[in-house]
């Protein structure tokens, strides 16, 4: 399988992961308003796992990965990152 296709299968299963906690305790998806990199943690350390490919060893890669995204969500959350308000061009209405 192409590196970049299963990435991307374990970015949508961690961001999906997130939305099914939030809606099994009746709440709505932080997902969906909070603005937080939940994705693009998942996106990078699934990069760093790619890196089995150039033959570096398979335990060292998937613990360097999990690390990686772990890390940067932690340092997410603890220095209140947010990504950019998505600019569409359109005016609320006032």
């Amino acid at each position: 399988m192409p590196a970049i296709v299963a990435m991307l299968m374990g970015v949508v299963t961690a961001a999906f992961g997130g939305v099914l906690r939030d809606i099994v305790v009746n709440e709505i998806p932080r997902a969906f308003k909070d603005r937080q990199p939940y994705a693009v943690c998942a996106f990078v350390g699934g990069w760093v796992v790619a890196t089995q490919a150039m033959g570096l060893p398979d335990g060292w890669t998937l613990l360097a990965g999990a690390l990686a995204a772990t890390g940067l969500r932690a340092l997410a959350l603890a220095s209140g990152m947010t990504l950019p308000r998505l600019s569409t061009g359109v005016e609320a209405p006032a």
